[in-house]
């Protein structure tokens, strides 16, 4: 249980510590506004990826339970 802890905290701490980097690496130490684009058009990427598998994983729990989520594809009827 302390490791699951632990993990939560290094990963919301991580978020934290990404931010730091973005900003003085990528924004004030290369300038560059390739580097600037492409790195927040990747943290985009991932997690709009993100949010979709948290919305399929709570959807799976929620059927599970009896709870239906609308979908993100074709209904269950077409």
């Amino acid at each position: 249980m302390i490791a699951l802890v632990d993990f939560f905290v290094r990963l919301v701490g991580d978020v934290g510590r990404f931010a730091e980097i973005f900003i003085n690496d990528v924004v004030l130490g290369a300038g560059d506004p390739l580097s600037i684009v492409s790195v927040a058009v990747g943290q985009v990427l991932i997690g709009f990826a993100v949010l979709v598998f948290a919305y399929g994983v709570v959807g799976a729990l929620f059927s599970e339970l009896g709870v239906q989520l609308p979908t993100l594809g074709r209904g269950r009827g077409e």
